[in-house]
């Protein structure tokens, strides 16, 4: 295998995706055991699938991003991505952790799905780790090579549920208190109505109002002053 650049990662410049800020919810389980991935050898692949709202992407970049912060190469690339070749997959050579995200979205392409195969068993030579996040367990996708369904499957799989609308505002409300803002519940429901659930996405929302404030040497977000700050980021 030879050696292949990092790819961009879909990470804001103002929220870092970790552990730390992420709102675990009914995930605590996949939370748990993707922790697991750094701290212990028992665990070398995970698999972790949900719906796009379910915050995966941001516990495969909290992985990543503990590996790098322990001084170990770390890979993270989406398979959504259609300029990607299949060739990529192997050059992923020397990797502590690869992250591959939407890895469902290569069912039924037999060069991907050959690329996977031989990879899931490369990384398991080298006693790599891999965190595979999709929308759909391995055997709901049509893979047309059947042994891949059972190496996606070597280590533990979990669904990843959705945070209810409590637990949505809960994890808003606390990075809110985190910066030391003042959010009243009528501006609170007013946003909550219409962002997005993803939590990354809230999280860049309140590093938003986190710095507009401090321009505007406030603290109290009104609606108005919401409406203000969105309107800048384009919301």
């Amino acid at each position: 295998m030879s050696k292949h650049r990092q790819l961009p990662l879909p990470l804001s410049p103002t929220v870092v995706p970790a552990y730390s800020n992420y709102f675990h919810g009914a995930n605590s389980l996949a939370v748990k055991m993707a922790q697991q991935l750094s701290a212990t050898t028992d665990t070398s692949q995970l698999y972790l699938w949900g719906s796009s709202q379910s915050g995966k992407t941001h516990l495969l970049l909290a992985a990543y991003n503990e590996f790098v912060a322990l001084g170990l190469r770390s890979f993270y690339v989406s398979l959504k991505d259609q300029s990607l070749s299949s060739d990529l997959l192997e050059s992923l050579d020397g990797y502590a952790l690869l992250a591959i995200d939407d890895v469902d979205a290569i069912a039924g392409n037999k060069d991907w799905e050959q690329a996977l195969f031989n990879l899931i068993n490369f990384s398991r030579e080298q006693s790599g780790k891999i965190l595979f996040g999709a929308s759909a367990a391995p055997a709901s996708a049509e893979w047309q090579l059947a042994d891949l369904q059972s190496r996606l499957g070597w280590g533990p799989v979990i669904k990843m549920d959705v945070l209810s609308d409590s637990d949505v505002r809960q994890a808003f409300l606390l990075a809110v208190d985190s910066k030391g803002l003042q959010m009243p519940d009528e501006t609170t429901d007013y946003l909550l109505k219409r962002h997005s659930r993803d939590l990354t996405s809230l999280l860049e929302t309140v590093a938003l109002l986190d710095r507009e404030s401090l321009a505007a040497g406030r603290a109290r977000i009104t609606i108005p002053f919401l409406k203000s700050c969105l309107s800048k980021s384009g919301g």
